[in-house]
């Protein structure tokens, strides 16, 4: 780089410097790279010809790379980890070799799945490290919450007294302020040919731009009449910034694998929806001239829209049977139109667009997860050639204990020098002492991989009173309470306590919650604080124990006997939940749960893109409904108190209308949080074209366009893309609970002795049908002859770690798709490579 740096480049480095307390020869610098370096030698970078590093061949193709140093060898593991003093840290991270920094930011991004481009020069490395500081991300997750958020102050505000119309402006032209500091700082540290390709820099900076012009058209028309109701145009669009900033990468993934699988679904959807206009234009033939009414005296079938529309609602069977009614009363052969008209529709074409919804999703995430592993292995591929080596015959690379030691102290400081030989063994398969690239490819996978120390597994009590807890009646406890008896005794306590619950005994009550509490405290006992805290089951019984403790105590005090009953009986319910725990007794029960409760975050990605067309339908509806129907309280309903017009929901036109009758007042778009509820009626489809009706009748007839829009992209596709997500990864998440083997990480921990609690060879292992109990529930007796021991931690996997380690075994362990293949449309079908052929 140049003397004469970009101002925006250095304002960043300086921010960088303050939140990180850097400065020349500040021990607290772990991560930040610094001038000069005793860990490194004086020639330039190893040679990166090799195909196999794409980040380092860009660089190289669009200009010189930075001046970073290989490593130097000679630095022994003893001096890394010898001096652990303030003066011996200093000397260590100001020295730290550059190289040795952009190798650990490359695996650190493997490991997180960040595949960010930027350029391998020391500001830029700079800069990058800051843009992924917890600070500025947490702080850009706020400032979209807030721009989201504006919506509860904007006309028509949650709250009555809303703010003035310039309040709104000014906060979200602050948090465009920083998500456009946040673009300027992407942009410092990639080649600007990089960053003007990534479609969501463009579009972020496009969203930028039409908020501020929304913001400023706003306040002029709303500066010369506010009473004229101006228009934000723009708002529909702010969901868009959640999904176009590099933090967002599942979300965006998902609306990849949405678009994608819309333009395969769609001549299905044209041929559904033809067939519903036939079957429409058939029931006007047939029911048109009949001179027909339904129960509400409207004409039955009259109009060819009005045929359209309900015979689409029937697809949904919110209007069946009701819609049949008139053409059955008449002859009972009508009955045949609508009986063959719901099995092709709804039994015939609506599975089929599922299946091809689920098959297209399938393959999508199957290559979305292949370009995500090859993505990873470039990233640790340039890691590797920046720190490899030379063997001594002078053929092939390696990487060496040393250089390994390097990078972990530079990743996780606080990592022990156990620890991190542990890890490298680990990955030395053949253990000839070094790593070779295909072992280093896999790093990130073992990286991910929680593990806790020995001494870090030491109970308090053992600390506290060694020879109390160490003594034999203490050991007996400790027998007890892991024996498989103990549990059974106490799910039969639970069943007995339900069945007295049932009948009413209360006085039993007291004996149960006593001999639970015991429970309790055995465990924690026998466990730990913190073995017993890991568990969910035990927090939910401290949890359950805790509240019907209190809700018994509330019962039995008199002063209290006059709180409310219901709810004394919502507290008291919550006894009755114990027996969710006998769940937790069967393997198979407990495999599904734990399933579910594993899925449950990557369901949470779906339910923030269910959450972005929600908004924005939200958002449209207040503008076109807002005030079209009101609700004036309990008295809505009561004409003593209220005129004519505000009787029939505010509206005259809703006069004893289905709407009014089914009293759908409070369902309106008079703010967000109202908007956001009807929405929800509407996706669970029950009398969703009775609310259609009511702002039909208040607007106009073309209203059921939105509706109807809203089915189509929410119900009808979305949902049915959620399912597919939900079957695969409950589907792969259950399969791999099932499986017999543990990952090849955590079996080489076992192989080499490193587990905690690990039985000698000869001795029966315990047997499991759930790999977390072979783990887990090792004994944790703790030796001090045994030397140092890890744990494997229980941890609920990410659905997107369990596919890449899925589909990554069945890929070349050295192929970083650096083919032809990859700049191909992961969409075209003609494709040869994808992972659908490697399964089949």
């Amino acid at each position: 780089m140049s003397n004469s740096k970009p101002v925006a480049n250095q304002v960043l480095v300086d921010i960088e410097m303050n939140l990180t307390g850097e400065r020349a020869g500040d021990p607290s610098d772990t991560s930040q790279p610094v001038s000069g370096s005793t860990l490194s030698s004086t020639a330039s970078i190893a040679s990166t010809s090799s195909s196999a590093s794409n980040n380092i061949t860009k660089i190289s193709a669009n200009g010189p790379t930075s001046n970073l140093s290989t490593p130097d060898h000679s630095v022994t593991i003893e001096q890394i980890f010898s001096d652990q003093s303030a003066s011996s840290a200093s000397k260590y991270n100001t020295d730290v070799d550059e190289t040795i920094k952009l190798a650990a930011t490359l695996v650190k991004d493997a490991k997180s799945n960040r595949f960010l481009d930027f350029k391998h020069d020391r500001d830029s490395l700079r800069l990058y490290i800051l843009y992924y500081n917890p600070i500025f991300k947490y702080i850009q997750y706020l400032m979209i919450l807030i721009i989201l958020g504006l919506a509860t102050l904007e006309k028509p505000a949650l709250w009555p007294d809303t703010l003035p119309f310039w309040a709104p402006c000014i906060i979200e032209i602050v948090a465009l302020g920083y998500l456009g500091f946040r673009i300027i700082h992407l942009s410092s540290f990639q080649h600007q040919t990089t960053f003007w390709q990534d479609k969501k820099n463009i579009v972020a900076i496009i969203l930028i731009v039409l908020s501020v012009l929304d913001i400023i058209s706003y306040s002029i028309w709303a500066g010369i009449d506010e009473s004229s109701n101006p228009i934000r145009w723009s708002r529909p669009l702010r969901p868009l910034f959640i999904i176009n900033f590099p933090h967002a990468r599942q979300i965006r993934r998902a609306f990849r694998n949405i678009r994608r699988t819309i333009l395969e679904i769609v001549f299905v959807l044209i041929l559904f929806l033809l067939s519903v206009m036939l079957f429409a234009l058939l029931a006007l033939k047939i029911f048109g001239k009949k001179n027909l009414h339904d129960r509400f005296g409207k004409p039955y079938f009259k109009t060819y829209p009005d045929a359209l529309w309900r015979l689409y609602v029937l697809v949904t069977t919110a209007n069946n049977p009701d819609v049949m009614m008139p053409a059955y009363d008449v002859s009972h052969w009508y009955s045949l139109f609508f009986i063959i008209f719901l099995i092709v529709t709804l039994y015939v074409f609506m599975n089929v667009l599922l299946a091809v919804i689920f098959n297209s999703y399938k393959r999508h995430l199957k290559n979305e997860v292949k370009q995500a592993v090859f993505a990873k292995r470039r990233k640790l591929a340039s890691a590797y050639d920046l720190v490899k080596t030379k063997n001594k015959e002078g053929e092939g690379y390696h990487i060496t204990l040393t250089t390994w030691t390097k990078i972990m102290k530079e990743l996780f400081p606080k990592k022990s020098k156990e620890q991190v030989t542990m890890l490298f063994q680990v990955m030395d398969g053949n253990g000839d002492g070094v790593i070779t690239k295909a072992e280093f490819l896999t790093c990130a996978d073992l990286l991910n991989v929680p593990l806790t120390e020995v001494k870090d597994r030491m109970l308090l009590w053992n600390r506290m009173c060694p020879r109390l807890y160490n003594s034999k009646v203490t050991e007996f406890i400790r027998k007890v309470v892991k024996h498989k008896f103990f549990r059974y005794f106490f799910d039969l306590a639970i069943v007995v306590n339900a069945v007295f619950i049932a009948v009413e005994v209360p006085v039993a009550e007291w004996f149960f919650l006593a001999l639970f509490t015991l429970e309790i405290i055995l465990k924690l006992y026998a466990y730990g604080a913190r073995k017993f805290a890991s568990q969910f089951w035990n927090m939910f019984d401290v949890v359950v124990i805790g509240g019907a403790i209190i809700a018994t105590m509330v019962e039995a005090i008199d002063h209290l006997k006059d709180l409310e009953g219901q709810t004394l009986d919502i507290i008291l319910v919550i006894r009755v939940l114990r027996l969710v725990k006998l769940v937790n007794g069967f393997d198979r029960f407990r495999i599904v749960i734990t399933t579910l409760v594993n899925i449950g975050p990557s369901i949470i990605i779906y339910g923030g893109v269910l959450f972005t067309f929600y908004y924005s339908f939200a958002i449209v509806g207040m503008e076109i409904f807002q005030n079209r129907i009101r609700f004036f309280g309990n008295d809505t309903y009561t004409l003593e108190n209220l005129s004519e017009n505000q009787y029939y929901c505010g509206n005259i036109a809703l006069k004893d209308s289905e709407f009014w009758i089914d009293r759908y007042c409070s369902n309106n778009f008079n703010n967000i949080g109202q908007a956001l509820v009807v929405l929800s009626e509407l996706t669970v489809v029950n009398q969703w074209h009775v609310l259609t009706s009511g702002f039909v009748l208040v607007t106009h007839p073309a209203a059921k366009i939105y509706f109807l829009l809203f089915h189509l992209t929410v119900v009808v596709l979305i949902m049915n893309i959620f399912i597919a997500f939900i079957l695969e990864a409950f589907i792969l998440e259950y399969s791999l609970s099932k499986s017999k083997f543990e990952s090849q990480f955590e079996a080489k921990i076992l192989q080499l002795g490193y587990a905690l609690g690990q039985k000698k060879k000869g001795e029966e292992q315990k047997k499991g049908t759930d790999k977390e109990v072979i783990i887990d529930d090792m004994e944790t007796e703790i030796r001090p002859e045994e030397g140092t021991r890890f744990h494997v931690k229980q941890s609920r996997k990410k659905v997107e770690v369990l596919l890449m380690r899925m589909f990554e075994n069945e890929l070349d362990p050295e192929d970083l798709g650096m083919t032809d293949q990859l700049n191909h449309d992961i969409d075209r079908p003609s494709r040869k490579y994808t992972l659908d052929s490697l399964v089949s």
